[in-house]
């Protein structure tokens, strides 16, 4: 994995960067790869790979392997359409910027959200945001309201299990539906928003507003992301038993909601019992209280393979991608000059 922060202020100027600099920032590479793959072992370390064994207990070989290659097809593609919401709104915020930049800047982010006290790996995302053409300003509305738009579509998909979970109080939880509703219909709201943000930082605003149609597609990225990352949760569930037909809505309903509840749970790191909580709850309604427990159990292990295996394999191939186009670009202009000499 690699930082690559090539196109800072001396390489836009057409100055290459000082040779101290340049091996600076490849120890800060190392360094920052090694503590982020010591931080992925670390998490899947921590897993509880226990209800792996009880999971195929259940049934046949075949069956339970086909259930849990789906379920974990489902964790790792459910992020990547939450990455074309993020997208969206990034692109409307300034000048266009290339498709392999971009994933080089949400890759990175996706994974250093392992890294150990958030705060080094929030500073080595954003430094390479800005070091592949995304200013600061552009990064932080676009965090910010991709960040307000998960969690308000996380919990409208959870009222999808929400009368079977919470009964009459579900009603509550149509509330985050109405700011959603005000945000697509009057996105200037989101602008407003963005705007308090970049005032309280004492930053300057991107070049563009968001439109509403950005906001739009976000939403519907976003809302996809969540009912496809809920089926992961549905096929452990039906692995362990629970009825297909009834169980569908509850789970990725249920995801959803625990997922997000357990992200503002922010005194617990990364929601850790509180999702589980949640969705031993919902499951219990379709699965005895044990299985329940070990399906809740077995979506954490299920989400974190899942994510680890799509970061690290995507920034595996767009720095791949990068690199051979970077060494295409720097061979051409030898071409051109051995041509032009050819000539003379």
């Amino acid at each position: 994995m690699s930082l690559d922060v090539s196109l800072g202020p001396d390489r836009a100027a057409g100055r290459p960067a000082p040779r101290w600099r340049r091996r600076l920032w490849r120890l800060v590479t190392v360094v920052f790869g090694l503590v982020v793959a010591a931080a992925v072992g670390r998490a899947l370390a921590g897993q509880d790979w226990s209800v792996v064994a009880v999971l195929v207990g259940r049934r046949d070989g075949v069956e339970i392997g086909l259930l849990l290659a789906g379920a974990l097809l489902a964790a790792t593609v459910g992020p990547l359409l939450g990455m074309l919401s993020w997208r969206a709104i990034l692109l409307e915020l300034g000048p266009p910027v290339s498709r392999i930049r971009l994933l080089r800047v949400f890759f990175v982010g996706f994974l250093a959200k392992y890294v150990p006290g958030k705060v080094p790996g929030v500073v080595a995302a954003l430094k390479v945001a800005t070091a592949n053409g995304v200013t600061l300003p552009r990064m932080l509305v676009s965090g910010t309201l991709s960040t307000l738009l998960v969690h308000l579509t996380g919990l409208t998909v959870g009222l999808l299990t929400g009368a079977q979970v919470l009964g009459g109080r579900a009603v509550w939880l149509a509330l985050p539906a109405l700011p959603l509703v005000v945000a697509v219909c009057w996105p200037a709201v989101l602008g407003r928003v963005s705007h308090l943000v970049l005032k309280l930082l004492r930053r300057p605003e991107p070049a563009r507003p968001v439109s509403g149609r950005a906001v739009r597609v976000a939403v519907a990225w976003q809302t996809l992301s969540w009912l496809v990352s809920g089926l992961h949760l549905w096929l452990l569930a039906v692995a362990m038993g629970a009825a297909p037909g009834r169980s569908l809505p509850l789970c990725v309903g249920a995801f959803g909601l625990a997922t997000v509840v357990g992200v503002l749970a922010i005194v617990v790191p990364d929601g850790l019992g509180v999702r589980e909580a949640v969705l031993s709850g919902a499951l219990a309604l379709v699965l005895p209280v044990p299985s329940a427990v070990a399906v809740a159990v077995a979506s954490r292990l299920v989400t974190t393979v899942g994510e680890v295996v799509l970061g690290g394999a995507a920034l595996g191939v767009v720095e791949l991608v990068h690199r051979r186009s970077s060494a295409s670009d720097a061979a051409l202009p030898k071409e051109m000059n051995g041509a032009q000499v050819d000539r003379t």
